[in-house]
């Protein structure tokens, strides 16, 4: 049996100019130019590379990550406390690891044990997001800290986050607030995020993919640089903040769109005197990628997931097949989103290979493309204080 080093020997290698020969006998005359796609201004991309369009001797994204894992999520619309219970115990005991409550309206604290009856803090990770005008992110943090106190949960043991984005959320943010929340988190809870940089309002589709890369890692930078002033150390910054990201349906463009992330975030980093340290990546669907069709959806859904675990998600919330009917979520609609993830897991294994589109020549220069016109116009919005 060939071991593994030797598994080619029996094929010759290919020059790039066989390949091309190849490719004008299939055309039949048609132009070679015409394959050529032309993603933004300033980025064209070939039908395919070859190793002598290198060197691609780039080691893989690994961050700090032993591995690909990341936590399979699930929506829950909050409106009735009750029926959300029911919903997320649903889902966690289908498999879900990461539910996102999705508050429709302010809770106390009764409400909010409510809610997360009968479910193990120190199991999963909870999130939460408020989905109505006067938010009180401190509120929500406070009910759940005095909740995990109730229960006799470590505080150290507890994952999760709160989309507490104040460049987002207010017209005079609350930074001293954060910091607050931010430097608890540091002392008591240092798996919990408690700030969200939300990148989805920057989403256009995947031909302002490097317009979106830039907005994404200014406003990062910003709440850096924010945070430190006030003390607090890049590192902590950055081990209580998150990105969420939008997945269009353009499968390689969102896989070198999320490593590209990871590549330009770790140079920000680098800045502040911290290098090695990678964003933590939350992926949503993005809501234009869905259709009336709820089985086209299902379809879709896989290689939207797809992008998101290859190009390196933390974090992924998998979108119902009947959400553009603006019908909710059914237990079956539920189920196939969540299953999903698990399939990509279990027989796909996606989440083994620490960085799976490592070494492709082309997601690694489409990587280097939307990377190097991104950090051009990041660099550009920090002369011109974009978001002071």
């Amino acid at each position: 049996m060939a071991t593994p080093d030797k598994l080619f020997e029996a094929f010759p290698p290919v020059s790039k100019q066989a390949w091309l020969n190849q490719l004008e006998k299939d055309l039949k005359g048609k132009p070679l130019q015409g394959l050529q796609w032309q993603l933004e201004e300033n980025i064209e991309l070939a039908p395919f590379y070859h190793p002598e369009d290198g060197p691609f001797e780039y080691p893989p994204l690994k961050g700090n990550r032993p591995n690909n894992d990341w936590e399979a999520g699930e929506y829950i619309e909050v409106e009735d406390f009750r029926q959300a219970n029911a919903e997320a115990l649903e889902g966690l005991n289908g498999g879900v690891e990461a539910p996102l409550f999705r508050l429709q309206k302010p809770v106390d604290g009764p409400q909010m044990a409510q809610l997360l009856e009968n479910i193990r803090l120190d199991m999963i990770a909870a999130n939460f997001e408020e989905h109505y005008t006067a938010i009180e992110p401190w509120a929500i943090f406070r009910y759940f800290t005095e909740l995990i106190e109730k229960q006799g949960v470590n505080p150290a043991s507890v994952r999760g986050s709160i989309d507490f984005d104040p460049l987002l959320d207010w017209s005079n943010p609350p930074i001293d607030k954060l910091s607050e929340l931010i430097l608890h988190c540091a002392s008591h809870m240092p798996n919990f995020r408690i700030l969200q940089a939300n990148a989805q309002r920057f989403h256009s589709g995947p031909d302002d993919s490097s317009i979106e890369l830039a907005f994404t890692i200014a406003k990062g930078s910003e709440y850096l640089a924010r945070l430190t002033a006030l003390g607090i150390p890049p590192e902590t910054v950055n081990a209580h903040m998150q990105f969420a990201v939008s997945i269009s349906k353009s499968y390689f463009v969102e896989i070198a769109k999320l490593r590209a992330l990871r590549l330009l975030w770790a140079n920000v980093m680098k800045g502040y005197g911290a290098p090695g340290l990678a964003p933590f990546v939350v992926a949503h669907f993005a809501e234009e990628s869905q259709d009336e069709n709820p089985n086209s959806n299902m379809i879709r859904a896989s290689t939207q997931a797809m992008s998101a675990v290859i190009g390196g998600a933390n974090r992924l919330y998998v979108l119902s097949s009947n959400r553009a009917l603006n019908e909710p979520s059914t237990a079956f609609t539920r189920r196939i989103a969540r299953n999903l993830q698990h399939i990509l897991k279990m027989e796909s294994h996606l989440h083994q290979a620490v960085d799976p589109g490592a070494g492709s020549f082309y997601i690694e220069k489409l990587t280097d493309m939307l990377a190097e016109q991104a950090w051009d116009k990041f660099r550009q919005m920090e002369a011109a204080g974009e978001f002071r």
